[in-house]
């Protein structure tokens, strides 16, 4: 697997366009992996993990409305009255 570095890519950034392999992504400072690049003809066969790791991130971020008391409608109330 290839290492790039966030510098790298910042600095000349058609090392994404010349990429046909799968890449980390990391920061040279701290050599912590940021991030992996995938090419996307490889897409199809990532859809079904990337659809689950969009909707958990859906879920974190939308926590608060999951875990309203239903008694407590004043969150709501707040939401109808803003619209």
């Amino acid at each position: 697997m290839l290492q790039i570095s966030i510098s790298d890519i910042s600095k000349n950034p058609s090392i994404i366009d010349k990429l046909d392999d799968i890449a980390e992504i990391l920061n040279k400072k701290t050599k912590q992996v940021k991030g992996i690049f995938v090419p996307s003809a490889y897409l199809d066969n990532f859809k079904e993990v990337l659809d689950e790791i969009e909707y958990k991130k859906f879920l974190q971020r939308n926590a608060m409305l999951q875990n309203l008391n239903k008694e407590d409608d004043t969150l709501l109330d707040g939401l109808d009255n803003a619209y």
